[in-house]
């Protein structure tokens, strides 16, 4: 017997036809929906890899990462102790708490060990980046700069460690190679808000204090829940001579987090250079009383600054 039996009608034919299509078409259809599930399956497999990778949640980090890049340190600080609880071994993670450690005037000599010791261990492309954040962690600026760039040549849209190569050079006083690394990364990615944090603090360093202020300015429209903004756009307002607007700032920035003891010193020191040594006193009162997260070095500075100001 053939595949279509000679005895049958060409109706016959054609109606069995018809149904061999269709079964057909069905078994095309079961194996590509068969095919599709194997693939949203792989999918999702492979986006929950790259959300938790050795059991730690990759966007638990990225949160930490970004608190940092927006300088609010103390919130950072508790972000990056909570992932470092579970993944202690996370290199990155450690040398970005050992900024936040030298930031907040603490020790970091084991964490920055830690995180070299961790990086050279596991020796990839992140790697690299986890030395260079060490690096500055340890005051070795053109360390850091070094293996900034050699990472850049691997990643060169990575915004984080353009980021930091601009406030490096910043911190380095190459002013105008900074500032070109931050306006340059702001033009490639318009809506990374952090980089204006330090590409004020260059322009203010190249002399240029209007646009300092104005980028400032830009920095905390854009982060307006951020203490650190404020403070960053008081400076701005200090260095141009608007005192009183810098006051009005570090007002309130110290409002929104009542951590922010850095704020309340700087408080304390604009109401000083303005004469008015009660205000001044109250302030540097209130960021010795929020200095939980920072080392004795903060409140001995703290300390220092209210003898200057005497007992009148």
């Amino acid at each position: 017997m053939t595949a279509i039996d000679p005895k049958r009608t060409a109706a016959q034919e054609a109606a069995l036809g018809n149904r061999n299509v269709e079964k057909a078409m069905f078994c095309a259809r079961f194996v590509l929906t068969a095919v599709i599930l194997i693939c949203v399956s792989a999918s999702l497999v492979a986006s929950a890899q790259d959300e938790t990778r050795n059991g730690c949640s990759m966007r638990e980090f990225e949160e930490a990462r970004l608190v940092f890049h927006r300088a609010w340190f103390e919130e950072a600080d508790e972000l990056l102790q909570a992932y470092i609880a579970g993944c202690p071994d996370s290199a990155l993670a450690n040398a970005y708490l050992a900024v936040v450690d030298m930031l907040l005037y603490r020790d970091n000599d084991s964490r920055i060990r830690l995180a070299l010791q961790t990086a050279s261990v596991k020796n990839n492309t992140s790697s690299l980046f986890a030395e260079a954040v060490a690096n500055f962690a340890g005051g070795r600026l053109e360390g850091a700069e070094t293996l900034l760039r050699q990472y850049l040549e691997i990643q060169p849209t990575d915004r984080y460690a353009l980021h930091f190569l601009g406030f490096t050079l910043i911190d380095q006083d190459k002013n105008g190679d900074g500032v070109r690394v931050l306006e340059d990364l702001l033009n490639s990615n318009p809506d990374y808000f952090p980089a204006k944090n330090h590409l004020a603090y260059g322009l203010l360093k190249t002399g240029d204090a209007e646009s300092a202020v104005r980028i400032a300015s830009e920095f905390v429209e854009a982060d307006q829940s951020n203490p650190s903004a404020w403070d960053t756009k008081a400076q701005m307002l200090q260095s141009a001579g608007r005192n009183e607007e810098a006051i009005a700032s570090l007002s309130r920035g110290v409002l929104l987090d009542e951590r922010f003891a850095y704020g309340f010193r700087h408080l304390g020191m604009v109401y000083a250079s303005v004469g008015d040594n009660d205000s001044a006193r109250v302030a540097f009162e209130s960021a010795i009383n929020s200095s939980s997260q920072y080392g004795a070095p903060f409140v001995e500075s703290v300390n220092a600054l209210l003898a200057e100001l005497g007992d009148d």
